[in-house]
């Protein structure tokens, strides 16, 4: 009737598939996903995160007796159980708040090593963390004179928070909201440790182990030209194939191995560098 016009529409067209989300991230970006931050740990850390793990899980089901495993020099001279000398180092209690900070030093102050450029060859990490087992095996006879200290997972653990600390003496930590520099956070743990009414025995020996192999491994070369700790060739074509460059495709993935954070090359001293965002810890090993 008055002169209007009615377009009649055919049916619509059929919607395109909507894209999965994976082909909708842009490129680069990772899942923020357990798998994903487990693949991209360096690979020593990451197999030391699962032994520590295992062993717990093993020695809590009662599948294994934890006295097979802590450190008994009388046994290792006299029974050749030699094995001790390194699984004393992978135990680092039950389950617990204790056990759950434990694995978080390891893993963080770990992947910070690793990813340091002193270890930038296949193997130098691996022959470190050897070293400091070995280390507090024998640095713990001090205090349990002819036996050893059993338990020695914690003080491994700090051993490596140590060495970082002097490999990163400026770089500025945020622990329960008080800005720290890398050399006085050991320090500052073991004050929270007094604190809370805990030992710093096992952390005193983490500090001796760690300091021993900075001396050695550092202050020795520079001031008496002599080189004491090498990594022997062997360790070296062991972790040939897990080198950051040996699989361009995990470097392409945005794998930690590319990360080498702030100036790993500096030992203790010299002039402070530009300070980072301070990282953040809300929690007590």
């Amino acid at each position: 009737g008055g002169g209007r016009s009615i377009a009649l529409a055919g049916p619509a067209p059929p919607r395109a598939p909507r894209a999965p989300a994976a082909a909708r991230r842009p490129r680069g970006a990772m899942e923020n996903t357990p798998e994903q931050w487990f693949k991209n740990l360096p690979v020593v850390t990451r197999v030391g995160f699962v032994v520590f793990f295992s062993t717990t899980v093993l020695v809590q089901l009662e599948i294994l007796d934890a006295k097979l495993i802590l450190l008994d020099w009388p046994l290792i001279i006299n029974k050749l159980q030699v094995w001790r000398l390194f699984t004393s180092s992978c135990f680092v209690g039950t389950f617990g708040f204790p056990f759950i900070f434990q694995l978080y030093w390891f893993v963080t102050f770990s992947t910070k090593l690793e990813q340091n450029e002193i270890f930038n060859q296949p193997g130098d990490y691996l022959f470190f963390v050897l070293v400091i087992a070995l280390l507090l095996d024998v640095v713990s006879l001090a205090l349990a004179w002819p036996v050893g200290y059993p338990m020695l997972g914690p003080s491994f653990t700090f051993a490596l928070l140590y060495y970082w600390s002097r490999r990163e003496p400026y770089a500025m930590l945020s622990y329960f909201s008080f800005s720290i520099k890398g050399f006085q956070f050991p320090f500052a743990l073991m004050v929270f440790t007094m604190l809370m009414g805990g030992s710093i025995w096992g952390d005193l020996l983490g500090i001796a182990a760690g300091h021993i192999y900075y001396f050695v491994k550092e202050v020795v070369p520079t001031e008496y030209g002599v080189t004491l700790i090498k990594t022997p060739a062997f360790l070296h074509r062991l972790m040939a194939p897990y080198a950051p460059g040996a699989n361009p495709g995990n470097a392409a993935a945005g794998g930690v191995h590319g990360l080498h954070g702030g100036g790993g090359g500096r030992p203790g001293g010299g002039a402070p560098p530009p300070a980072p965002p301070p990282q953040r810890f809300g929690g007590a090993g």
